[in-house]
């Protein structure tokens, strides 16, 4: 007789990194409690090394690191591509983190703050529900291509990073915005507009955007902690970039904007704020020079 064996799913991969015995020891044995495997790092060095080599569902790092900023950390573990932007990372503070902090940690890829001392059933509800996310995240790039080839997103990949980027400005109370953008073309004559769009933004994105394509010859970059001001002086900026590339005066470009000033206050669903942009997109494709950007107008 032979019988089958039903295979379990492996236990939740947790790597905290605390030089703070407190703060660090309590999540760890909260998490073991939970079923998770825990990893402990010392330092941010420890914990860079020990993420590249068997990277983590979650990453929780400690701002009691000694050897180098929390922030510093965080944005390390990011461009390490076992990391990538789709690991969740928290952040432990004993302190209420002030605005100017919320932002500069979603611009370091923190996807929130953990409050010290805990609150047990709430850190365990968050943890849990960040590693259903990943695993979901996980499902959804292993089904489906994410990225093209140059390194752009795909129009799910872009879907699921601007989900991820939603949640954050969520947790941390700050704007997040959309810009659709696309090359003026004159019947083909400038075939490379397209290639010096892709070129431009690859040179200028900034590590905590999300950049894809979204049509034939069509870009969008999800960018967190930016406002309606602060879509319209992306596309500008990108313009110029272009115009210089290109050698010309007038706008390269055709771009569409929305955005939220405060994600918490003022939720919207990710595929409603790329389809709000690709739509001002279509509105300023049909406006001339002098109204090359447009914002979406509900």
């Amino acid at each position: 007789m032979t019988t089958t064996r039903t295979r379990q799913p492996r236990p939740p991969q947790l790597l905290v990194a605390s030089h703070n015995h407190g703060a660090g020891l309590e999540l760890l044995q909260l998490a073991e409690r939970r079923g998770y495997t825990v990893r402990r790092a010392h330092t941010g060095a420890q914990a860079l090394e020990q993420a590249h080599a068997a990277p983590p569902d979650l990453i929780v790092l400690d701002e009691s690191l000694t050897d180098m900023d929390a922030f510093a950390a965080s944005r390390a573990l990011r461009d390490d591509a076992q990391v990538g932007p789709g690991t969740p990372l928290l952040l432990i503070s004993t302190q209420r983190p002030s605005s100017p902090q919320h932002h500069a940690a979603l611009r370091a890829g923190v996807w929130e703050f953990l409050r010290h001392p805990f609150h047990v059933e709430e850190i365990a509800a968050k943890l849990d529900t960040y590693v259903l996310l990943k695993l979901d995240g996980d499902r959804a790039r292993r089904e489906a291509s994410v990225a093209d080839a140059p390194g752009f997103y795909s129009v799910r990949g872009l879907a699921l990073r601007a989900q991820e980027l939603t949640l954050q400005a969520f947790h941390h109370a700050q704007p997040l915005a959309c810009v659709a953008l696309a090359p003026v073309t004159f019947d083909g004559r400038n075939a490379g507009a397209v290639d010096r769009l892709a070129e431009v933004l690859r040179a200028t994105g900034r590590r905590s955007d999300a950049i894809g394509r979204v049509g034939p010859g069509e870009f969008a970059v999800v960018a967190p902690g930016t406002d309606r001001a602060g879509a319209v002086l992306l596309a500008q900026r990108l313009a110029h970039a272009v115009s210089t590339a290109s050698g010309d005066t007038a706008p390269g470009l055709r771009a569409g904007y929305d955005a939220v000033g405060n994600a918490r206050y003022m939720p919207i669903e990710p595929k409603n704020l790329l389809a709000r942009a690709t739509t001002a997109l279509r509105a300023a494709k049909g406006q001339g020079a002098p109204n090359w950007i447009q914002g979406f107008e509900g």
